[in-house]
């Protein structure tokens, strides 16, 4: 029988990953408020599906506004579904198919343009999949992304892109293991997240600063 605690895409390995990383308190409350930016692209980059998870509940723990949640790779809605994270009243959570990625767009629009709140797209690697039989999906996905960036700037929401990267030398950050272009723009705000002793560590990348989430304020424990 495979062990499931040590399967890199089970459930079970991520809760006992977080159970080793999160062990010390901490006082730190409202983290989008520190690391991200109203009506800018907040790019979220990681190598490890884990550093998002963790990242993202904390985000959705904190948030005392309405988020609008496109959970396209379904690893939070996983979370929720198996009890290790609380359905919350202000998180409007959408698990679109291609048949159906148009009407929660909209949706998420219609919601997003009549107050202040915080859109989550989770992934941009999970949105080219859904679109991977469109032509010109780039540019889709491009006019996706910018047009939620302008709902943002205008109601000073919060937009979240998470995005499974590797650097490469050549090319910068790219999609892995696609290896498509990051979307790259003036109005964007990279986030790089990494492992540090304590917990996760928040890189802001292009204000070269850090700081880290230790300890159980993480919810994945």
């Amino acid at each position: 029988m495979e062990n499931l605690g040590n399967n890199p895409n089970s459930l079970l390995y991520y809760n006992l990953l977080a159970n080793v990383l999160f062990k010390n308190p901490n006082t730190r409350n409202n983290l989008y408020l520190d690391a991200l930016e109203q009506g800018r692209i907040n790019s979220i980059l990681y190598s490890d599906p884990f550093l998002k998870a963790g990242f993202i509940s904390k985000l959705v723990q904190d948030a005392n506004l309405e988020v609008l949640y496109l959970d396209l790779d379904l690893l939070y809605s996983g979370y929720v579904a198996s009890d290790m994270l609380p359905t919350r009243d202000n998180v409007s959570l959408f698990q679109p198919n291609l048949a159906t990625l148009d009407k929660a767009l909209k949706e998420i629009l219609v919601k997003a343009s009549l107050s202040q709140t915080i859109i989550i797209v989770d992934s941009l690697n999970g949105l080219f999949n859904i679109l991977n039989r469109k032509k010109n999906i780039g540019m889709m996905v491009m006019s996706i992304i910018m047009l939620l960036a302008s709902i943002a700037k205008m109601t000073k929401s919060y937009l979240v892109v998470t995005s499974l990267v590797r650097f490469k030398k050549e090319e910068g950050w790219v999609l892995s293991p696609t290896g498509k272009r990051l979307i790259e723009t003036k109005n964007a705000k990279k986030i790089l997240l990494e492992y540090g002793k304590e917990g996760i560590i928040v890189n802001l990348v292009d204000d070269t600063k850090k700081y880290e989430i230790p300890a159980n304020l993480i919810p994945l424990v």
